[in-house]
């Protein structure tokens, strides 16, 4: 008998219960989940995301176990917002925007810290009430570019070689229609297709494009209100895609859904609904979901938020 299933075709889903079993040590830190994901591709698919108070989780690639990544005790308690992966140097690193903390780890795939990238010294940041929370990030090259959304909201680059600060761009809007600036710039990925950053302005329920010298390209709407967290692409059958998390619902009485989109125009293919549809009753606010593939078979890796929930959809 087939389960619950959400979505539309051909991105429809159930849920997997079996493949969420966290680590004995880690289950007490589940409700403080407040991060994202990242895919490791050379290792087969392995997927790493921060748990506050805890470690760094990997999950292997058929996500049948997760480990436990220690961290020096002073990062332990940390909450990484984002995660993401990247090679520089012939080295693969983790990449962790703390939106508390003033500063962005980047963590060898053992969990050594390689070097901290501290709070920007642009001119943006010299008053002090320049607020800096970065919460996400991504590796073009060797240009690690970070979204400020919980503080002033500047795209901010640096260079991985050098270690220093390279370009900014952006900043802060009231304006939801006002382009090339941010309510809140919660998420940013490298669109696969165009070759471009796409910015999730949350609470705008909007996609902002820029080329990687950050001139804005386009804006691209997505149902208002609700607020999108962040983007993540995976190609599938010759053909990318992005999956959206979604902190609310454009009604405001129903549960967060998770959005699948076309990457090369934004169209809005699936609308996947955990809570309402497929009864998992932490899914109430999504924050970070990626698309993983593994022997064939197209999974969801999501977080949930407030309290924080991971779990596991497997495309029917």
């Amino acid at each position: 008998m087939l389960d619950r299933k959400s979505g539309q075709e051909p991105f429809e889903f159930m849920h997997r219960k079996d493949l969420s079993e966290l680590p004995e040590p880690a289950k007490e830190h589940e409700v403080n989940l407040h991060g994202g994901f990242a895919i490791d591709q050379s290792s087969g698919g392995q997927i790493y995301y921060g748990m506050p108070g805890c470690g760094i989780m990997r999950v292997d690639s058929d996500l049948q176990e997760q480990d436990i990544i220690s961290l020096p005790d002073d990062l332990t308690p940390i909450n990484f917002h984002g995660t993401k992966i990247g090679v520089f140097d012939g080295n693969s690193r983790l990449f962790l925007p703390a939106n508390n903390d003033e500063m962005v780890v980047i963590l060898t795939l053992d969990g050594k810290v390689d070097f901290i990238l501290p709070r920007p010294i642009f001119n943006e940041y010299q008053a002090e009430t320049a607020v800096y929370k970065p919460t996400d990030s991504v590796l073009v090259g060797n240009q690690l570019y970070i979204s400020d959304g919980y503080g002033s909201n500047f795209i901010l680059s640096a260079d991985m070689k050098t270690r220093q600060w390279s370009h900014i761009f952006g900043g802060k809007t009231e304006n939801p229609n006002e382009d090339g600036k941010f309510s809140t710039a919660h998420g940013i990925n490298q669109n696969p297709v165009h070759d471009q950053l796409d910015i999730a302005d949350r609470p705008n329920s909007r996609i902002q494009t820029h080329t990687l010298d950050g001139n804005f390209l386009s804006s691209h709407k997505l149902p208002s209100g609700s607020f999108l967290c962040g983007i993540s692409y995976m190609e599938y059958r010759s053909k990318w895609y992005g999956v959206i998390a979604c902190l609310r619902d454009p009604d405001e009485n129903r549960p967060a859904p998770i959005y699948i989109i076309d990457a090369e125009n934004y169209e809005l293919l699936s609308t996947i609904r955990p809570k309402e549809e497929l009864g998992i009753d932490l899914a109430q606010h999504l924050h970070n979901v990626v698309l993983h593939i593994h022997d064939g078979q197209v999974y969801l890796i999501c977080q949930a938020w407030d309290p924080g929930h991971y779990f596991v959809l497997q495309k029917i």
